[in-house]
């Protein structure tokens, strides 16, 4: 296809990835200097924890934490090739089949709001307590403007039936540059729930709350103990 005949929408849809691949980058870059900010705090505050189940993650995250416990690691799928120091193993964080106090941390990083409704939070919840003689769970605050699964601004707080596929179609930046499809946007919309302070004080009782702050605002909280 010669340049003089490149049609609009070919030309369309490459500024339209270019332009996803522009706000994915810089999201990250922004993203890459909280959680450093937070690593550091969480190696200071646990490096005598020498065991560790990480519900929900990955092994590339535990890199730059700088502090090396054996992290077992529960998805919903195992991994097989991992590197020397961690497990993974295939569960739902929600019924973990550990005994009680079996880790000197339990630790969930942007999960809790992936789990379902809020009585699987709870039960998620539940099991960190069970589980972890310590506790680390980091989640964003709902209350803050911007909801970074969709990159808009206030959406997440419309009551959930007002919030339609033309409002993450098109009234968010995610939505504008990558289209999904309708499929897609039910499938998000089912899977995140995000949780306010007083939740998170609820579900996590006794446990200290850390925020996180952007401009003033908090962007999101560390529960801990």
């Amino acid at each position: 296809m010669s340049a003089t005949s490149v049609s609009p929408a070919y030309t369309s849809a490459g500024a339209h990835k270019r332009a996803l691949l522009f706000v994915s980058r810089a999201q990250a870059r922004v993203m890459a200097y909280f959680r450093s900010r937070r690593h550091r705090w969480l190696a200071k505050e646990f490096a005598d924890c020498r065991t560790v189940i990480d519900i929900g993650g990955r092994e590339s995250m535990w890199y730059t934490v700088g502090f090396s416990p054996r992290v077992t690691i529960v998805n919903p799928e195992p991994v097989k090739i991992v590197q020397p120091g961690f497990e993974y193993i295939a569960g739902d964080g929600r019924a973990l089949a550990y005994a009680d106090g079996s880790f000197d941390l339990a630790f969930a990083n942007s999960v809790i709001e992936h789990v379902g409704t809020f009585e699987d939070q709870r039960r998620f919840a539940r099991e960190m307590l069970r589980v972890g003689r310590r506790l680390y769970c980091q989640t964003p605050n709902r209350w803050f403007p911007v909801e970074f699964h969709y990159l808009g601004f206030f959406v997440h707080w419309l009551p959930r039936n007002w919030f339609t596929y033309f409002v993450h179609r098109h009234l968010t930046l995610r939505g504008v540059l990558g289209k999904p499809t309708r499929q897609q946007s039910l499938e998000l919309r089912s899977e995140i729930r995000l949780l306010s302070r007083r939740e998170l004080q609820e579900l996590f009782p006794g446990c200290k709350v850390k925020r996180e702050r952007v401009l003033g605002c908090t962007k999101s909280f560390v529960v801990w103990r």
